[in-house]
Formats: structure tokens, C-alpha cells, sequence
């Protein structure tokens, strides 16, 4: 058994190889920050076996746009690292959850999250959504099969680096597990809409968002193809993800699934995404443009 205390010991030599700046901030938690030619100050929390990261909130400007540019960019975000948005303040931060197994694990994985964060906010910034379609998928490993079959989850092969995962929430679909440039990414689907459709857009982003701020390795995203917008949430871990680690990623999808599905199939309902971006504080396009006329 790992007792706490030397989960904590792991976590701070990991932090002082990772981080040029390093302060205890209260039981299991510390300031980091890291150079990437501007300082990232980066907090981290060693909480149920898991290591968070998470950078600080940003506030959002009225009526930006930026949670859905938000949930389409995590689709695709490197080191496993999610935009989420703060329930209190309204504002965009990245962060992640690293599942805490050995020594040499979390600092390949703290290394690994790190490029996601140095990277992520720039490409928010400049409105690139990004398509949200992996450009080059890498192979999956050849182990990758006899890894899923060592889980607690029942595992089948769809195709080439193709497997799909039965979740066990009620009415869920299968969770995908495919290789992409980052690594693999389990994804599960909530529901669909027209691309087209803005309230439901914006109301299943700032609800998504929001969600993917409790929980641990889902993060929520949206994909555009052929004139729909699919919501979900996704895991991204490594290629030589543990056995470990993969269970933990298919938990998440199935906690995900089971506290979002029903919420998001209501705001598809344009009087309920109203009514739900109008509660949080958040004007529509309609509204901004009401201002604006009078």
C-alpha cells in the first residue's frame, strides 16, 4: 500500500524536476511555476491517488464565444490537459488529473502535461478551433489489445487500432478507443446537433465546461462533420498507457456519461438552453445583439 505521505514525497521530487519553482501551499499542495519564455504558475494537489494540475482561471469577455471554442479545441489538446470553466468566476483554465502509480510514471506524465499547457492557451487565443479531427493518427501498439483485456471493462476490436469498451451506464453507447497524434483517446457520445444550432451550442458548452471542472480525466469536447456537432467527453493518455491508467480513463467516461447525458439531451431544446445560459449568467448572440440596437 502507498500511503499518502510518500504519495507526496513521489509528487515533490517529481514537481522540482518538472518546475523551475516549487512552494508548499498546504497539505498535499504546492505552486509550481515553469518557464516556457513567459512564467505558466501551475498549482498542484495530490488528492485520491491522483495528482492535479491546474493553471489559473481567465476571466471570460462578454459574449466571446470562447466556451465552445473551448470544447471543440479540447478535442484535440496535447498531455492530456482540458479547458474547464470555473462555476464561480466564469472563467476558462486548463487542467489535469494524473493517475499516481510509480516514480518514473508521474514525471513521464507531469513531462508529457506540461506541452499541453504551454500550448493550449495560445491556440485558444487565436480562435483556431482546429477542426477537432486528429491530422495523423499514430498506430496502436501491439501489446494495446492484451492491455484492454487485462482491464475491469469488456473490451472488443472494431478494426485496425479500432476497440471499442462497454460502459455499463445505463443507455450509454460504447466508449472508442483509437490511436491519434497525442497518444490514445477514449471518447464516449452524448448527443448531436446542427451545426448550426447556437443556443444549444453555447448552453452544452458552458454546462460541459463546467462538469469537466469536477471531473477527473474526462474532458468535454465537441466535434463538426457533415453539418452536425457531436458533444462528449474524451480521456487521452499516452500510447504505453498502464493497465492502470486505461481502467481509470473508462471509469471517467462512465461517471461522465452517467452525470451529463440527461442534462445535455434537454439543452437541446433552444427554451432550455436559453433558460440555462440566462441562470449562469451568460448572454446569447440574441441578447448582445439586443443591446446593441438599443
Amino acid at each position: 500500500m502507498t500511503f499518502l505521505n510518500e504519495s507526496a514525497a513521489t509528487a515533490a521530487r517529481v514537481l522540482n524536476k518538472c518546475f523551475t519553482e516549487v512552494k508548499p501551499a498546504g497539505p498535499w499542495r504546492w505552486h509550481c511555476v515553469a518557464q516556457n519564455g513567459a512564467c505558466l504558475p501551475i498549482t498542484a494537489a495530490i488528492e485520491e491517488g491522483f495528482l492535479h494540475l491546474a493553471g489559473r482561471p481567465e476571466p471570460l469577455p462578454k459574449g466571446s464565444g470562447a466556451p465552445l471554442r473551448a470544447l471543440k479545441e479540447n478535442a484535440t489538446l496535447a498531455g492530456g490537459v482540458k479547458f474547464a470553466l470555473s462555476p464561480a468566476g466564469q472563467g476558462l483554465y486548463l487542467r489535469t488529473d494524473i493517475v499516481l502509480l510509480e516514480e518514473a510514471q508521474l514525471l513521464e506524465r507531469v513531462r508529457w502535461a506540461l506541452a499541453g499547457f504551454q500550448h493550449s492557451p495560445r491556440r485558444l487565443k487565436s480562435h483556431d478551433d482546429g477542426g477537432g479531427v486528429s491530422a495523423a493518427p499514430e498506430s496502436a501498439p501491439a501489446d494495446l489489445g492484451e492491455r484492454l483485456q487485462e482491464t475491469a471493462w469488456l473490451c472488443t476490436e472494431r478494426g485496425p487500432n479500432d476497440f471499442a469498451a462497454e460502459l455499463g451506464a445505463d443507455s450509454a453507447p460504447p466508449a472508442r478507443i483509437r490511436m491519434n497524434e497525442h497518444g490514445l483517446a477514449f471518447s464516449v457520445e452524448l448527443v448531436r446537433s446542427a451545426a448550426g444550432a447556437e443556443l444549444p451550442g453555447e448552453a452544452l458548452a458552458v454546462f460541459l465546461l463546467t462538469a469537466g471542472a469536477a471531473l477527473r480525466l474526462a474532458r468535454a469536447h465537441a466535434l463538426e462533420m457533415d453539418g452536425q456537432r457531436s458533444f462528449g467527453f474524451q480521456v487521452s493518455l499516452p500510447a504505453g498507457a498502464a493497465v492502470e491508467e486505461i481502467d481509470h480513463a473508462l471509469a471517467a467516461l462512465s461517471i461522465a456519461y452517467r452525470m451529463c447525458a440527461r442534462e445535455a439531451n434537454v439543452l437541446l431544446e433552444e427554451a432550455a438552453a436559453r433558460c440555462y445560459l440566462t441562470a449562469r449568467g451568460f448572454p446569447t448572440i440574441h441578447d448582445l445583439e439586443h443591446e446593441k440596437e438599443n
